[in-house]
């Protein structure tokens, strides 16, 4: 469990030296952004000696490692960005590094939220990750409450509460289940992952036999044998690897399209739908659809279902924007999400079960017989639906009720911190 934490720590690092250039300029103060003072307090009151560890890392090591990704970024993506817009590298670099002490933009968000075209005006509206990540979420977050994030007692906690989720066929903790797998395709994940990572998909090719997309064959007791051996040190869930709706079949690699929807409880502790994409795979990666693991997406019009151009999440801008499918040629740009209006229902009607949680980016599949809920994310990224707007969510309905909770929050904190000196 080492290397797990290691790593994510190293991410709240790279957090605390993004979000240096916000804490300095953005001390509260009568009338500020409710959503940056907020931040700011956070930032300046870590939490035990880990979180004070990863401050005075982030304090010493922002000049060289903002340096080093500005040289790194540009050197992978300027020679795109400069056929494309026209803009020199060293004009890249120089925005680079304006945008951060302006903003905290780190370079790779330069690219992902497309800056090098009018960044200065849009840079602003975008909530950044590190503001997502280690202050809003965690504000808002109950210590215990439904099973969001646990996919292992998701699916048990949907079925009880009649909402319709993918089915989890055995859940492995180190130990013999006791039961074959079954036999049909099958979709493995850790039961506490996120990103797509550690996802494997074995395709049934006969009784009792499965091929890996790596072309790796194993009958149903190896295989079994080594998802149990693997479970040892990351609990996994076997589902049933589902197929997409044929209008979604055409824009995938193979991995299964999923539409990722954000709601926000609103003033009424009513959810609503945010924002919402389409997330699919192109390429070598048949596994699965996120964007962190290659994937690629479009943004959804709330209203018709419409998807807009594609890409990938940005970073590495070589795939840059597109209209219809690397791989396929099927239409992506225009074409409309099938069940559209059931998966928005879909994703309301779950949240009203989850309702301890004010946000949450649901992941739903589309069937030939409607959407189905894969999972939920009670700490979802605002970069994949951010990415393909052109400007960002600070200037949404999105920020007002985020700002709203964040308020009410700390009126509850304050009445039971009046309530306990008065006894």
């Amino acid at each position: 469990m080492a290397m797990p934490r290691f790593a994510d720590s190293a991410e709240r690092i790279v957090y605390r030296v993004a979000g240096l250039p916000v804490a300095i300029s953005s001390f509260p103060a009568p009338g500020a952004d409710p959503l940056r003072s907020a931040f700011v307090r956070r930032y300046w009151h870590p939490h035990g000696a880990e979180e004070w560890f990863e401050l005075i890392v982030g304090l010493v090591i922002w000049p060289i490692g903002v340096l080093l990704a500005a040289l790194w970024f540009t050197g992978r993506n300027s020679a795109v960005i400069r056929r494309r817009y026209g803009k020199s590298m060293s004009a890249q670099l120089r925005e680079q590094l304006r945008l951060y002490f302006s903003a905290g933009v780190l370079p790779p968000w330069y690219y992902i939220f497309s800056l090098h075209d009018d960044g200065a005006a849009r840079a602003a509206t975008f909530i950044q990750r590190f503001e997502t990540k280690t202050c809003y979420f965690r504000l808002l977050k109950r210590r215990k409450g439904s099973p969001l994030n646990d996919k292992s007692r998701f699916a048990d906690y949907c079925a009880e509460h009649g909402l319709r989720c993918a089915e989890t066929l055995l859940t492995l903790a180190g130990s013999d289940p006791a039961r074959p797998l079954t036999d049909q395709d099958l979709f493995v994940k850790p039961s506490r992952g996120r990103g797509g990572r550690g996802a494997e998909r074995w395709d049934r090719t006969g009784p009792g036999a499965f091929r890996s997309p790596r072309g790796e064959h194993l009958n149903a007791d190896d295989l079994l044998r080594r998802l149990v051996a693997r479970s040892r040190r990351e609990p996994l869930i076997v589902q049933a690897r589902l197929r997409p709706h044929p209008d979604l079949l055409k824009l995938t690699a193979g991995a299964l399209p999923t539409v990722r929807v954000l709601t926000c409880l609103n003033t009424k502790h009513e959810p609503e739908v945010m924002a919402a994409m389409v997330r699919t795979s192109y390429g070598k990666n048949t596994t699965v659809d996120n964007l962190h693991a290659g994937g690629i997406g479009a943004l959804i019009d709330l209203k018709t279902g419409k998807l807009s151009k594609a890409s990938n999440l940005g970073s590495d801008a070589r795939l840059g924007w597109f209209s219809a499918h690397p791989d396929t040629g099927a239409a992506i740009e225009g074409s409309v999400v099938p069940c559209w209006g059931a998966v928005k229902a879909l994703a309301i009607g779950a949240h009203r079960q989850f309702d301890d949680r004010v946000v949450i980016g649901w992941d739903i599949a589309v069937l030939e017989d409607g959407p189905i809920l894969i999972e939920g994310n009670g700490n979802p990224d605002l970069d994949i639906l951010q990415r393909f707007m052109r400007i960002g969510l600070r200037e949404h309905r999105f920020a007002k009720l985020l700002a709203f909770h964040l308020r009410h929050r700390g009126a509850c904190r304050s009445a039971a911190t009046t309530r306990e000196a008065a006894r």
